[in-house]
């Protein structure tokens, strides 16, 4: 039950963690930035039969933070609530689908709603701004419980017993019925007609799995849609002391060639980091089903916009304050630089007509993979990788002119120098490309005019298919022509 919705002042000498105003020229486009802190009470549940919560502790206090940027001009409102719960992984709150497709949301009229979704980030946010942030509670309400077997006490999934990550999930619920509702707490109540999307980056990907798993309730629907981007069908622990990356099969994750989906749209995206584990079994257009998979072609988890871009210096500083570095550390190639935050744009634009509408989003072809080796102890059947090209790119997926014209060859990873144990450290997510030589550039497409053409139509096309927004399309064709030029066409 939420209690109360806090608005915490911005200034000059105080913002929000993650905060995106002057990032992205709000003042320039008519946006405003608000923080606010979400205090209540949330039961803590445990996985029952058929992955249903049972309460285990009733009523546990606790206090999060909630990000908000909306249009000033109400009546410049699109309708469109987008509620990403904020990325933990990295142990900061990350709003990854806001830093994809801002550029849609902020010239569409919609209002972002930002949540923080995990104990994991509070000392970040603590080390951020101990004062701003010392309200923010997530504290364990059963703290005797003994550590779960097998817990991590290191890494992004590890097990930390002072913080209890299973209030989560009465948060989301309430806060969710909160902007839909006509309650003076409700932070956004006078933009009307309010349409709820959910959406969430690799792990917070697994929250929406959960949820649609274990606490949709077809009788209150509290969402118009889902995006889950980055990840697959593995659903959330329920609390701190389950599993947190449960095996194929257990209890907490849905079977290999798994199914998500709703009476409500749900679009799933991934890159070439996650497609070879993610076996979804293709889409669906039943009436209590809707689904499509998105693949996309020459992409990896994290690029050089979404880590370095992005935050430019500001974002930078923002990171050294509380001690983590964001940089490449690969050896061989530059970060991978395909733009294909437009995919997401065009997703974003799909789920919202196929939600509001009845208009079914467009379907795409999976990424081609087949099975490097085949193991019969292996749940997922063997190992998948990715079929290639004869430029080195993999097949199928989404695809643009960036990789039906390429500069260079895309990989989903990343090289770094050695740790001292005389072998090279391999980053699964940030990828790499590797440019073509100039000489292969000029035999390829002769000069950067004939380029610019054979991108212009690539790009037409892709509009046509519906996988880029018509809006993007110039700022798209520019930004692939000057690779090209950089690269030495």
């Amino acid at each position: 039950m939420i209690q109360s919705v806090k608005q915490i002042p911005i200034t000059s000498d105080s913002k929000p963690f993650a905060a995106a105003a002057d990032t992205c020229s709000f003042d320039k486009i008519g946006y405003i930035e608000d923080e606010f802190f979400m205090s209540g009470t949330a039961n803590i549940y445990k996985e029952g039969e058929n992955r249903k919560p049972e309460v285990i502790f009733h009523d546990a206090p606790y206090t999060t933070r909630l990000l908000i940027r909306r249009p000033i001009d109400i009546t410049k409102f699109s309708g469109n609530v987008v509620f990403e719960i904020l990325n933990s992984t990295a142990g900061i709150d990350i709003d990854r689908m806001w830093v994809n497709s801002w550029q849609f949301f902020t010239r569409n009229g919609d209002i972002y709603v930002g949540i923080t979704s995990k104990g994991h980030v509070v000392d970040a946010l603590l080390k951020f701004d101990p004062q701003r942030y010392a309200p923010i509670n997530w504290a364990n309400p059963l703290p005797d419980r003994p550590m779960p077997a097998g817990a991590q006490t290191t890494g992004i999934f590890r097990f930390l017993p002072q913080f209890e990550s299973g209030l989560f999930w009465d948060m989301l619920i309430d806060c969710a019925k909160l902007l839909k509702s006509d309650d003076p707490m409700n932070p956004i109540v006078q933009y009307p007609n309010r349409h709820i999307f959910l959406t969430g980056w690799s792990q917070s990907g697994f929250y929406i799995a959960r949820y649609l798993k274990s606490f949709y309730d077809a009788s209150d629907v509290l969402f118009s849609g889902y995006l889950s981007a980055g990840s697959g069908a593995y659903c959330s622990p329920l609390n701190a002391y389950e599993s947190q990356l449960p095996s194929f099969g257990a209890s907490g994750c849905l079977p290999v060639g798994s199914m998500m989906g709703a009476p409500e749209p749900v679009i799933a995206i991934n890159t070439e980091s996650e497609n070879r584990m993610v076996y979804w079994q293709g889409d669906f257009d039943e009436p209590d089903f809707k689904f499509r998979t998105y693949q996309i072609a020459a992409s990896s988890h994290d690029t050089k916009y979404c880590l370095l871009d992005y935050y430019g210096k500001e974002g930078l500083a923002m990171l050294d304050r509380i001690g983590i570095s964001n940089g490449f550390t690969g050896v061989d190639g530059d970060p991978l630089d395909n733009p294909f935050e437009v995919i997401f744009n065009a997703a974003f634009y799909h789920l919202y007509t196929w939600a509001r509408y009845g208009v079914p989003a467009p379907y795409a072809p999976p990424i081609e993979t087949f099975i490097a080796y085949e193991k019969s102890t292996d749940p997922m059947g063997g190992y998948a990788d990715n079929q290639r090209d004869v430029f080195g790119n993999c097949k199928g997926g989404i695809r643009t002119p960036v990789v039906d014209y390429p500069t260079g060859v895309y990989s989903s990873f990343s090289t770094s120098a050695n740790d001292g144990t005389g072998s090279a450290n391999v980053n699964p997510m940030f990828g790499k490309v590797n440019p073509f030589p100039k000489e292969m550039l000029k035999h390829l497409y002769g000069n950067i005019s004939h380029y610019r053409r054979l991108v212009t139509e690539g790009t037409d096309v892709t509009i046509a298919q519906g996988f880029i927004l018509s809006e993007d399309r110039d700022s798209f064709i520019a930004q692939v022509v000057q690779t090209a030029a950089e690269r030495g066409l």
